[in-house]
């Protein structure tokens, strides 16, 4: 079970950003086995894409180690 684990998170998720409820945007992370996991909520579009491009690779590292 761990070398699963730890060969998914070697394994770099596709980002996306996707709408809530019409009020708040979330951004999601989809790894290659199909996990979607939510990452973080903002009130804004602009807000979550901010996050994307300025904290995105900080919290993948974080992940990979």
């Amino acid at each position: 079970m761990i070398d699963r684990v730890n060969a998914r998170v070697r394994q770099k998720p596709i980002f996306s950003v996707v709408l809530n409820d019409g009020n708040q945007w979330s951004v999601e992370a989809e790894w290659p086995d199909g996990t979607i996991e939510r990452i973080d909520t903002f009130k804004a579009h602009n807000e979550a894409v901010n996050w994307l491009s300025r904290q995105s690779q900080a919290w993948l590292e974080g992940r990979t180690g």
